[in-house]
């Protein structure tokens, strides 16, 4: 049994043994070999020195794959990351992967994290099937799994949760606004405030609304969109035309998806039932051109969870992140 770094002629390998394990049970999506090269190669915190690959008789039977961020290398408190241990069913309980864990600690240290972490990572989390559907998906699995083989393996090796999130799902197809998001919509209406699709003639306010609600990642999203030749559709909270509610750019992706980046509402507005309506807006808009059901997850103290159960959401699947101090 050969213990060594990866090089590029492993991929297809890694690619191979990962379609064969995922397909076990229903979660982790397969990839051709594109899709899972194009994963790994195109993130920038990628390198084949944070990467085991084990062979036995010239076959690979296991591989791990961590990530050191390049953007924080200089910072020892931002964890190392554990990104994804594989073992072929046969070679389980053998110590492989204890071992490929061990040696991705030892890396970590030795490259001056002092923590390690199980936890999702932008770009290269896995796209995942949702529970008792017809091939319903979200394209990140943000943790690990509670119960999980993968969860008890990290737990008995010290590992402790540090964050829960709770992923949401509604199947779209009877979908539609409820009375009592229909009376908020009437009742703000008359005081001039307005659930719409964004209309940069129309509306305005919007560094003014980057300003009041101060959360960059939002800010980052909504330019990010605006700055395309043909920016995707968005709603806006307009308050005498004045934007002080967001939706993120509305789209479908491939496997019917809704797409969903966030909603905020500015504080002036807050405490009229707009974060109801407008998320249940977005949901409906989405229904309405041709988006067949919508997945999304949320930490577990996040407030916002009661406006998405209070649409018709429903927890589907718990995560934790996880992580272990380095000595």
């Amino acid at each position: 049994m050969i213990f060594r770094k990866a090089n590029p002629n492993d991929l297809k390998n890694m690619n191979e043994l990962w379609n064969e394990v995922v397909k076990e049970e229903y979660f982790l999506k397969p990839m051709t070999y594109e899709e899972f090269s194009d994963k790994l190669l195109t993130n920038p915190d990628f390198d084949y020195d944070s990467v085991t690959v084990v062979y036995e008789n010239e076959k690979l039977i296991a591989f791990s794959i961590g990530y050191l961020r390049k953007k924080y290398i200089d910072n020892p408190d931002v964890a190392g990351i554990v990104n994804m241990i594989m073992v072929k069913k046969e070679y389980r309980k053998k110590g492989i992967g204890s071992k490929l864990l061990k040696d991705l600690e030892t890396y970590f240290k030795e490259h001056g994290r002092n923590k390690i972490a199980a936890a999702y990572f932008l770009p290269s989390c896995y796209s995942w099937y949702i529970p008792n559907t017809n091939n319903h998906d979200h394209p990140c699995a943000p943790g690990i799994r509670l119960n999980s083989n993968e969860y008890f393996f990290l737990l008995h090796r010290g590992y402790e949760t540090y964050a829960y999130q709770d992923a949401f799902h509604l199947d779209l197809s009877d979908y539609e606004l409820s009375d009592s998001v229909n009376k908020i919509l009437e009742e703000n209406k008359k005081d001039g405030i307005v659930i719409e699709l964004y209309d940069a003639n129309k509306h305005y306010g919007i560094d003014e609304f980057y300003r009041d609600l101060n959360i960059y990642d939002f800010e980052k999203v909504i330019r990010a969109n605006l700055e395309l030749e043909k920016p995707y559709p968005f709603l806006v909270v307009a308050k005498d035309n004045r934007i002080v509610g967001w939706t993120g750019a509305m789209w479908n992706e491939e496997s019917g998806r809704g797409h969903f980046d966030g909603i905020a509402i500015l504080e002036e507005v807050r405490g009229r039932g707009l974060g109801k309506a407008l998320f249940s807006s977005l949901a409906y808009y989405n229904k309405m051109h041709g988006a067949k059901f919508m997945t999304f997850y949320t930490g577990l103290t996040n407030y916002a969870r009661y406006i998405y159960m209070g649409a018709g959401f429903k927890i589907v699947k718990s995560y934790a992140n996880m992580q272990k101090k380095l000595k």
